[in-house]
């Protein structure tokens, strides 16, 4: 799923990025924490994940610290069917009991089906940088 969300990135990255993460190593940035909550179908297998980060602050927020989503895939099967709100209601509970009051995140320019999803949350558009748009969203 990860390779799907990110396909320009090598799998091999991807897979070794997924075991630090188990390991609960930071590596991306100045992150604290990362925690994945992922979606899990009737017959066991996955459809979906959602990346949660903390970071001690970002310069585009107004509070400290900030939960930040890193990552957000669902199934094509499963979209419009509330496995991506459940996932993002999931980060957010965690980030509010990591003291957390928003939570950021990333949407590529071109991906308009993750900024309508984002937007459709509740999350406002805030920054648009180097092909990114940036969201927060208040936790209070």
């Amino acid at each position: 799923m990860r390779f799907s969300l990110w396909p320009h990135h090598n799998e091999n990255e991807l897979y070794n990025e997924m075991l630090q993460i188990l390991e609960g190593k930071t590596f991306y940035k100045n992150e604290l924490s990362w925690t994945v909550f992922v979606a899990v179908r009737e017959n066991g297998s996955l459809g979906g994940f959602i990346e949660i980060t903390i970071y001690p602050q970002l310069d585009l927020c107004d509070s400290k610290p900030i939960g930040y989503i890193e990552g957000w895939y669902v199934d094509e099967d499963l979209r419009n069917s509330g496995v991506g709100k459940r996932l993002v209601d999931i980060a957010q509970k965690w980030a509010v009991e990591n003291e957390c009051t928003e939570i950021a995140s990333d949407v590529e320019v071109d991906n308009k089906v993750s900024q309508l999803a984002h937007q459709a949350l509740g999350f406002n558009k805030y920054h648009e940088a180097n092909e990114c748009i940036f969201y927060k969203k208040s936790l209070i």
